[in-house]
């Protein structure tokens, strides 16, 4: 069986080979590995980040009403109160994210940008030594885009860095590739959790845009006889040989 694997554990094993900071916190080998073995369950960014996504694709996914009252947080080890307006619900993995009404409103007027487009399309790329595949969040003509929710101020290089837009461009056979970022402005993981309300959404423009080059496949290729070397040297070979990815 062929060894099959994300787009999403190449670039997590590029960020970890490179050693450099992402974000708030740190791209180790363990994290690599958890995301091959399956470990991996998310966390309270990505959950958020689930949520977004989910009004992007779906306009009116499930969620429940929630009226505005209060929340009470640590500030100088004094407890604090501050006033949160009413919101939106949404169960991701048995956790309650919750966003304000203008922050629903944030994806939703992204998403009737591109009401022609296609959500969430995964392919496949045979490479004769492993599978890849990806899932495009978005597929806008001849370009792809991809959504990503911040909360922290973002730097275009951990972007342009990236070999998802590389592996993403030769998947999908596009020569455009856009990373959509929207960053919640003062996200504080101790203070607020899974609970967004109240915080600025906003639309960094313009989107970071990568073009497909001349070597690109080569470069994909490289990164991925890297990786196989790595999984093998590991003992990990044995958790990527999968017949497909279950979303």
């Amino acid at each position: 069986m062929t060894p099959l694997i994300r787009v999403t554990t190449l670039e997590a094993f590029r960020k970890y080979m490179e050693q450099s900071d992402y974000a708030n916190y740190e791209i180790t080998e363990q994290s690599v590995i958890d995301s091959i073995t399956g470990e991996f369950r998310g966390n309270v960014y990505t959950k958020i980040g689930t949520a977004f996504h989910k009004i992007v694709e779906e306009g009116t996914p499930k969620c429940d009403k929630v009226d505005a009252g209060e929340r009470t947080f640590l500030y100088y080890n004094k407890e604090q109160k501050e006033h949160v307006p009413c919101g939106r619900s949404f169960d991701i993995d048995g956790d309650n994210i919750i966003l304000d009404i203008p922050q629903c409103r944030v994806a939703l007027d992204y998403r009737n940008e591109h009401l022609e487009s296609f959500h969430e399309i995964r392919t496949y790329k045979d490479y004769g030594m492993a599978i890849v595949t990806g899932c495009a969040d978005i597929i806008d003509g001849f370009e792809i885009r991809d959504i990503k929710t911040k909360y922290s101020y973002p730097t275009d290089s951990d972007y342009t860095n990236s070999c998802q837009w590389k592996f993403y461009l030769e998947l999908f056979g596009a020569d455009t590739f856009h990373f959509d970022l929207f960053v919640f402005d003062g996200y504080d993981k101790d203070k607020h959790g899974f609970d967004v309300r109240g915080l600025p959404l906003r639309k960094y423009d313009p989107a970071i845009t990568c073009y497909r080059y001349d070597g690109m496949e080569q470069d994909n290729m490289n990164l991925l006889h890297s990786f196989l070397e790595w999984a093998e040297y590991r003992d990990l070979t044995k958790y990527l040989l999968k017949e497909k990815i279950e979303d």
